[in-house]
């Protein structure tokens, strides 16, 4: 992806408005010579003439500065064209070596490529990324995923699961009114509804070629999004190949042992537009990889609500960086402990929870000076015990 955009016309054309102004400068020197320079006394006494004197001496000191800054401003348009017209033939120049260099690795590699190397070497783009493409998207509050979020989704979740994918940046409207007003006025409903047509079309349009293959990843909001997107896919009557398609999901909302959209099913928020739409299909035949974070709230909710303690600490954890994937360290995600399934089960999800040792009530008191961190390690085994009675058993998904 370029993110430099430059346009010589354009500062040409700036060059011949600050020429125009130039002569506007000009002409208002002319127009104001006259009447700031030919001062006459309004009396013969020496008061009079002294004061003419005083102020046509001022009206000769700007006549000087006006023609001094009408004089820099000339020069510094002629610069500014000569600058425009030095970059395009720069740019013109390292575009012929590029082609050249171009012509020339084509040259050398067509004999080693199938056919004769046509259409071998082309730009990337969303229809000709190759075969296998990896689409990222961020949670609530990230629209456009960045070079730092891309990379950490891409090296920690989805190269061990699906390697070789190659990573693209999928842009969702990711709001949730009214808590990104800087985004926008969409209520969840609407942001995930929005969103789910987006992936569907980078899907279709992806898989549309055959021996393509993609791999979707989902963090949050954009978890909640290929949740639906999933379920679209089953009821397909010519949904895609299995082998054709993945799925990523982190901080899930829909986790099924978890999830707080399923923790609630059937509920729903009018005000906040939050439909508590159950789980994500976990006899989905698509492989799918769900990773969650002990104690966060969205992903792994209490299954006890009754526990306003655990129900504290999950809601903690949603702010208090427990919510939070891309950045984890690489040692944490990969020691994830692998829950094991209920007896007989057949889908293709696999399921990972990362063990989380600071518990997120105590980051409530962990700041204060000096005695914050010592005490907060002093309360936290007796706090997880009574948080962990808001749970079942982890040992199972």
């Amino acid at each position: 992806m370029s993110y430099l955009l430059t346009a010589p016309e354009m500062v040409s054309a700036a060059a011949t408005d600050l020429d125009g102004i130039a002569a506007a400068l000009y002409a208002a020197n002319a127009a104001a010579a006259g009447p700031t320079t030919g001062l006459l006394a309004a009396a013969e006494d020496e008061v009079s003439r002294a004061v003419a004197t005083l102020f046509g001496a001022f009206g000769q000191e700007y006549q000087a500065v006006v023609t001094h800054a009408a004089a820099f401003h000339t020069e510094f348009t002629r610069a500014l064209a000569a600058a425009a017209s030095a970059y395009a033939q720069a740019e013109a120049t390292a575009s012929n070596a590029l082609s050249a260099f171009g012509t020339q690795v084509q040259t050398l590699l067509t004999p080693l490529l199938p056919n004769g190397g046509a259409g071998a070497i082309n730009p990337p783009s969303i229809t000709s990324l190759g075969t296998q493409v990896a689409f990222i998207m961020g949670g609530t509050g990230i629209p456009d995923p960045d070079a730092m979020y891309v990379t950490g989704a891409q090296t920690l979740f989805i190269q061990p699961r699906f390697p070789g994918y190659l990573s693209n940046a999928l842009h969702t409207p990711e709001q949730f009114w009214p808590t990104t007003p800087n985004l926008g006025n969409l209520t969840f409903g609407r942001s995930v509804a929005e969103g789910v047509a987006i992936l569907s079309n980078a899907l279709t349009t992806q898989l549309s070629t055959a021996g393509n293959s993609a791999v979707v990843y989902g963090y949050s909001q954009s978890a909640a999004i290929a949740t639906i997107e999933i379920r679209h896919l089953m009821a397909q009557v010519t949904p895609p190949s299995p082998s054709d398609l993945g799925f990523v999901l982190t901080g899930n909302p829909n986790n099924p042992n978890g999830g707080v959209l399923q923790r609630f099913t059937g509920l729903y928020v009018p005000v906040l537009d939050v439909l508590f739409n159950g789980a994500t299909p976990p006899d989905s035949p698509y492989p799918t990889v769900i990773y969650t974070n002990q104690y966060d709230g969205t992903g792994n909710f209490p299954q006890y609500p009754l526990n306003l303690l655990a129900d504290l600490n999950a809601v903690i954890g949603i702010v208090d960086g427990t919510h939070y994937y891309v950045g984890l360290p690489p040692d944490q995600v990969a020691n994830a402990v692998h829950l094991p399934t209920s007896p007989g089960y057949s889908g293709n999800t696999e399921y990972f929870l990362g063990l989380t040792q600071k518990l997120p009530l105590t980051s409530l008191i962990r700041p204060i000076p000096y005695v914050g961190t010592p005490l907060a390690e002093l309360v936290q085994p007796d706090l997880r015990v009574l948080v962990d009675l808001g749970y079942s058993d982890y040992g199972r998904a």
